[in-house]
């Protein structure tokens, strides 16, 4: 059985943020048992050590936690990854992050990790009571004002009629959209289902009202990605791209909702940050949850950070 340490992390306050809560970390110890083939025995024996924020990232690594192949680490919120991307005696192989945070802290000279693969492509939605609630006077909740939902709904819909309030989390706003002092939100999954479930039981009925990807055009922005340490990388590439061909393999067996719910159980829902595996099942579609190499997908990470003041990516990522 997985034995899940919730621990209390010391936060540093970085690069101008303000005080946040401190975040619960989960971790998933190393088994001792061996794994049957190739890729999956080489991680296991290399131990490598993981840190993912909860939500889409975490989720990526849901058969790696689920068979125990390598120290997976995940904490809520932005604060402790900056932490692990500038310590100076580094303890992470591998870091999931934002794009903007892990590119932005490694060109200001101030982290070993660069960029291999993204693993998210974005998953925030509007839930509204109204198709047409952005064309209305009205109430809108929203979250992130200085991260990636903000600064990615502030530059796809910048003339929406209702009045913005920020809040300090995705919780905030849903539960701000549940009590009707709003009655539109962006949202991001699973949060956004959980929250029309939610309202439902309320006698509330709200509805996905926009997918923030399809209005960024393609297949969404890569949000998020997977940060290696450059010179433990250059030095044994092969354990980082089995946890990546491990990453893939899962994703491309296609799973069907059930056996995602299961999987999640097996592993404990509380490791991604959720209250009940069921979620999953129902959401994984909209999690936009896909492994590109980073020096495949270079245009569009460009187009992306430049949202954020970041012009230079060339060498934050491993080619």
């Amino acid at each position: 059985m997985k034995k899940i340490i919730s621990t209390l992390l010391s936060v540093f306050l970085l690069m101008g943020c303000g005080n946040t809560k401190q975040p619960v970390a989960s971790e998933t110890p190393q088994a001792s048992s061996s794994a049957d083939i190739g890729t999956v025995s080489v991680l296991e024996q290399t131990g490598l050590s993981i840190l993912s924020p909860y939500g889409a990232p975490s989720l990526s690594l849901i058969p790696v936690i689920k068979d125990d192949l390598a120290t997976v680490t995940t904490v809520d919120g932005p604060d402790p990854l900056m932490a692990a991307f500038v310590k100076p005696e580094p303890e992470y192989d591998v870091i999931l992050a934002a794009t903007n945070l892990g590119v932005k802290i490694f060109n200001a000279n101030k982290s070993k990790y660069k960029l291999l693969d993204v693993i998210s492509w974005g998953n925030l939605y509007i839930v509204a009571d109204d198709e047409n609630a952005l064309e209305k006077d009205g109430e809108m909740a929203c979250f992130g004002q200085k991260a990636v939902p903000g600064l990615v709904f502030e530059e796809l819909y910048k003339n929406v009629k209702p009045n913005i309030t920020w809040y300090s989390s995705v919780a905030d706003a849903s539960a701000a959209l549940i009590s009707k002092k709003a009655n539109v939100a962006l949202l991001a999954e699973p949060a956004a289902s959980a929250t029309i479930a939610k309202a439902k039981e309320k006698g509330i009925e709200l509805k996905i009202i926009a997918d923030v990807q399809e209005k960024w055009g393609g297949e969404g922005y890569p949000q998020a990605g997977l940060f290696v340490r450059e010179d433990l990388y250059n030095e044994n590439s092969t354990p980082y791209q089995n946890l990546v061909q491990i990453m893939q393999n899962y994703l491309d067996s296609n799973k069907t909702g059930e056996q995602l719910v299961n999987d999640v159980e097996k592993c404990n829902p509380e490791v991604f940050g959720l209250k009940k595996s069921a979620i999953v099942g129902k959401v994984w579609d909209r999690m936009n949850i896909k492994v590109v190499p980073a020096k495949e997908c270079e245009d569009q990470l460009k187009k992306f950070l430049e949202v954020f003041g970041i012009d230079n990516i060339d060498n934050a990522i491993i080619k």
